[in-house]
């Protein structure tokens, strides 16, 4: 329980709120795709896909936050001048990514929580 509080307590609620919902967007997509695929697949392949892809979603915001953290490091206080379109389109792609590889990608974003909070609290 304390590995949990101390991971969720490392992040601000803004943030956790707002890739939650993202995530839950993310995740309502696939559940329409995935039930109404008709009966291409049987009923047991389609629960395991979308339990998978409930653990994605309930990983989403620390692969995001993996993805956030690398951009801080490498682009620092960096702004670009871009078409907005072309812009939400790749952001919409890239937490696409992320939504779908979060089982792998929220790992080092868990750890990297855990070893901040731990030099916090030292």
């Amino acid at each position: 329980m304390n590995f949990i509080k101390r991971i969720f307590g490392s992040v601000q609620p803004r943030y956790l709120i707002r890739a939650y919902v993202l995530s839950t967007a993310f995740m309502a997509l696939m559940v329409w795709m995935t039930l109404s695929a008709g009966g291409a697949q049987p009923l047991h392949d389609r629960a395991a896909t979308l339990a998978v892809f409930g653990v994605g979603s309930l990983l989403f915001p620390f692969s995001k936050l993996v993805w956030d953290e690398i951009k801080r490091v490498m682009m620092g206080e960096t702004v670009f001048f871009m078409n907005a379109f072309i812009l939400m389109f790749l952001k919409l792609i890239v937490n696409l990514f992320l939504w779908g590889f979060s089982i792998f990608i929220a790992p080092l974003g868990i750890l990297y929580l855990w070893f901040r909070s731990r030099n916090a609290a030292a």
